[in-house]
């Protein structure tokens, strides 16, 4: 019978694709996790594994037999936060999927967290836009925190956030006052652009092409909204963001947000994510409940 041992072992090898890499993880010997394999392939009556020169790779059984231990260990995992919530204990493990831009929204909503349930466990992974929703889908973690979701029945939104595109600039700069900036204004600008791995470059290139003409222009560009904020820090010239992207520096005075005031140009969403048709354990739900809460919290429109 496939029990919790075995189950786990067999995720591991999976995962990591191969006996020793797997072994290193879960603390013990590669002979051991190879025994558990073995047992389990006598127990299911196929290979699960392909075993090769570079390591271990899923057969055609295996990969069916994969997908329903992952199942099993989140419905376990649920089914003990549910658990453990009937009795008042409020723990458990949550595992969240973020885009870079979102990195002091979403700790801040953790910092409150882990105050009202400091048995709940969180763990954060930093990914491309795209990466959260192909990760959430894939059942690697629970919720995404992510800008500009497509429009996918296998994805349910469960909160938005709309941002306007504009410049950030240090608080001595000229347009610093500036209540609204028009593009073809800013294009005579030495600008600082996000580069083609952040989505915003995206949407800054459609509203560019229709206001200005071309591929946007830029004295510098960076894969990181650090990266980005800092160079604007220093004074290298404004920078293309969100109000979103720099809240704390907005928060704090160091820096300024001025945004776009052309019509018709594409708006930016953060949006808290989940799968579709799958049931969120009690402590991604409570923590679902508290990035709404810090949400509405925001001076900015929320769908």
């Amino acid at each position: 019978m496939l029990i919790g041992r075995a189950a786990i072992y067999f995720d591991e090898v999976a995962r990591k694709g191969g006996l020793r890499r797997a072994a290193d993880v879960l603390h013990i010997a590669p002979s051991a996790v190879d025994r558990q394999i073995i047992q389990l392939e006598e127990e299911v009556g196929a290979k699960l594994f392909e075993r090769t020169p570079t390591g271990m790779r899923l057969t055609a059984a295996g990969e069916l037999l994969i997908d329903g231990v992952r199942r099993w260990r989140r419905d376990f995992q649920r089914i003990r936060s549910e658990i453990d919530n009937l009795v008042g204990l409020r723990r458990g493990k949550v595992a969240i999927g973020l885009v870079e831009g979102a990195i002091e929204f979403v700790t801040s909503v953790i910092a409150d967290f882990r105050t009202l349930y400091p048995a709940i466990e969180v763990r954060l992974d930093v990914h491309g836009a795209q990466a959260v929703v192909d990760q959430v889908l894939a059942g690697e973690i629970d919720v995404g925190v992510t800008f500009n979701p497509p429009n996918n029945p296998t994805i349910r939104i469960e909160r938005t956030m709309i941002y306007r595109l504009g410049l950030i600039v240090r608080p001595d700069h000229p347009l610093a006052d500036r209540t609204e900036i028009k593009l073809h204004e800013a294009a005579t600008l030495p600008l600082v652009m996000p580069s083609d791995s952040l989505s915003l470059r995206r949407v800054l290139e459609v509203a560019w092409s229709k206001h200005v003409g071309g591929a946007p222009r830029a004295i510098a560009e960076a894969n990181s909204i650090s990266v980005m904020k800092a160079l604007v820090a220093r004074g290298v010239g404004p920078g293309w963001l969100t109000a979103f992207d720099a809240l704390s520096e907005i928060d704090a005075g160091t820096l300024v947000f001025v945004p776009l005031a052309d019509e018709r140009i594409e708006l930016s969403t953060l949006s808290i994510i989940c799968a579709s048709g799958r049931t969120l354990s009690v402590p991604a739900s409570l923590l679902m409940q508290n990035f709404a809460t810090a949400m509405d919290r925001r001076d900015v429109p929320v769908v």
